[in-house]
């Protein structure tokens, strides 16, 4: 058996359920009101960690477990009393890799001192906050609960320990994301001592209260025209990517930007990596299988289950040139379908080759790209 074979390199997801208040875009698995839940669920949640190594290490032929990445989102991990995360990192710290990147959310408003230092004591190194916006009005629309204030104390506190590998979100394509607004917001972050930036377009995702509050009328959540505030860009994403890339962030994926160096982590996904998904409606995916923990958070104490779909070929073929075409990662060219369709891609430039791996030129045309050679 040969040393591959031994170990398994896997990364790890930790979802944690719990929110003060439910933004009025999020359609993420998150609750409020169950605070008092949070410490049977971080206890459970530690022997869920232990019981899925252990499952994972006697139905596969590795005897051992490596740990290349952690990632603990949410829900707002920051609402969770540091000391409650003691035992989850006592479980997979032993089996990380030298130098891993272990990443946590956390929102401006429930951020401090004492959570932070705690959490980099156990052995945080990476920090995204959810910012979102540096507009009131806009934080107001989008239901944050946090104000711009809170956003800069927050990574005041993060220098202050030590942490500076940090990330903020940033969500554009709302009623008041004219261009001077989005001029005005990346400025800011741009400003900012960061060396990742994450930048979402808004949409109105089934489950969100602003689905429900414009699913009659879709078309009256829209009140602006990109096509006149942003006439000389393909799209704002595309006008978010050019500003950026000239305050010398480099776009890797659709929604991701860094100075220096990608999230490990997120590469995992976009690379078709495996990585085990632990939580309250976590999902994960290891040997062909996507597993997915029950949403309900009593529903997920009350026993160790999780749905399983084996994905087929063709799945995972799909899945390879959707996470290919919108990333650094790109897609292997022997894996393509319709070669007769890349060569059109090739000969418009919308894609490019370089030795046996094809990468969309326009990570925006990602999905796209991916259907016409599918």
């Amino acid at each position: 058996m040969t040393e591959s074979q031994k170990s398994l390199e896997i990364s790890l997801y930790l979802h944690i359920p719990f929110c003060d208040s439910k933004c009025g875009y999020c359609a993420f698995n998150s609750e409020v009101n169950k605070n008092h839940l949070k410490i049977l669920y971080m206890t459970t949640l530690a022997k869920y960690i232990s019981h899925k190594f252990k499952e994972i290490l006697k139905n596969t032929q590795h005897k051992q477990l490596k740990i290349t990445s952690v990632y603990i989102g949410g829900g707002t991990p920051s609402v969770i009393q540091p000391h409650l995360y003691e035992s989850i990192f006592a479980e997979f710290m032993p089996l990380l890799k030298p130098q891993a990147e272990i990443s946590i959310e956390a929102n401006p408003d429930s951020l401090t001192l004492e959570w932070l230092s705690t959490l980099k004591s156990l052995g945080v190194n990476r920090l995204s906050l959810g910012v979102q916006s540096f507009e009131s009005k806009k934080l107001a629309f989008l239901e944050r609960n946090h104000n711009i204030e809170s956003t800069y104390n927050a990574i005041e506190i993060a220098l202050k320990v030590g942490l500076d590998n940090l990330n903020i979100d940033l969500i554009y394509g709302t009623p008041f994301c004219n261009r001077k607004l989005l001029e005005y917001e990346l400025e800011v972050a741009c400003s900012l001592p960061l060396s990742h930036i994450s930048a979402y377009h808004l949409s109105l995702d089934e489950g969100s209260r602003l689905y429900h509050k414009y699913k009659k009328n879709p078309n009256g959540f829209f009140i602006l025209n990109p096509s006149e505030e942003f006439e000389d860009f393909l799209s704002i994403g595309h006008f978010v990517s050019h500003y950026l890339k000239k305050a010398g962030f480099w776009q890797y994926e659709v929604s991701n930007y860094t100075k220096a160096k990608p999230s490990y982590h997120n590469l995992r996904y976009w690379e078709g990596k495996e990585y085990l998904g632990i939580g309250a409606g976590a999902v994960g995916y290891t040997e062909g299988t996507r597993t997915t923990m029950p949403k309900n958070i009593e529903r997920f104490l009350s026993s160790f289950n999780e749905e399983k779909e084996i994905l087929t070929p063709h799945n995972q073929l799909l899945e390879h040139l959707f996470l290919g075409f919108r990333s650094c990662v790109g897609v292997e060219a022997k894996r393509i379908p319709n070669i007769r369709n890349l060569g059109i891609l090739l000969n418009e430039n919308k894609v490019e080759r370089e030795k046996e791996r094809i990468y969309a030129k326009d990570y925006f045309l990602g999905d796209e790209i991916a259907l016409f050679v599918s």
